[in-house]
Parts: structure tokens; sequence; C-alpha cells
């Protein structure tokens, strides 16, 4: 009879989730790159789930990181909202002094 474990043994509390930090890294990455905010975001959703099933550390990045990038998202749905009404009124004004 096998007596191995049918599932893998919980990670040590001294551990770091790798995902939580590439979460952050992700979502400080939006800065120059909008679209690395949603992956920020669903990295920072995976790794708070798998931290909480596995005890793990890197809580508080997970949470900086979707933070950081749901900011991100707004902030650059906001710019680009601006953008195009600041668009539409210069076409707009052009198209009635021709």
């Amino acid at each position: 009879m096998d007596r191995r474990p049918t599932t893998t043994p919980p990670a040590t509390a001294d551990a770091t989730n790798l995902m939580a930090i590439a979460a952050f890294a992700l979502s400080v990455l939006s800065v120059f790159v909008a679209p690395a905010a949603v992956a920020g975001v669903v990295c920072g959703h995976l790794a708070r789930h798998r931290i909480r099933r596995s005890g793990e550390r890197g809580d508080s990045w997970a949470l900086a990181a979707l933070i950081i990038g749901y900011l991100m998202i707004v902030l650059a749905l906001g710019g680009l909202l601006l953008f195009g009404g600041f668009m539409l009124t210069v076409f707009g004004i052009m198209a009635f002094t021709v």
C-alpha cells in the first residue's frame, strides 16, 4: 500500500508568493505600459487566492498591486475619455468654421 500524500504539502510560512511580487511589478510597469495594469490586477487576485489557501507571505504585495492596478485602469480610462472629448470638440469646431 502506497502511503504517499496525494496533495502537495503546504508552503512554509517563510515563503513569499512570487505571483504577488510579479503582480506588483506589473502594476508599477503600467505607468509606462497601460495594458500591464490589467495583468497586474489579474495576477493580484490570483496571488491573494493562493496566499489564503497556502498560508504564504505576500498578501500586502498583492493588495498593493490591486490598488495600483485599479488606480491605473481608472486613470487610463479617464485620460481616454478626456482625450476623446477634446478631439470631438476640436473636430466639431473645425467642422463649423470651414
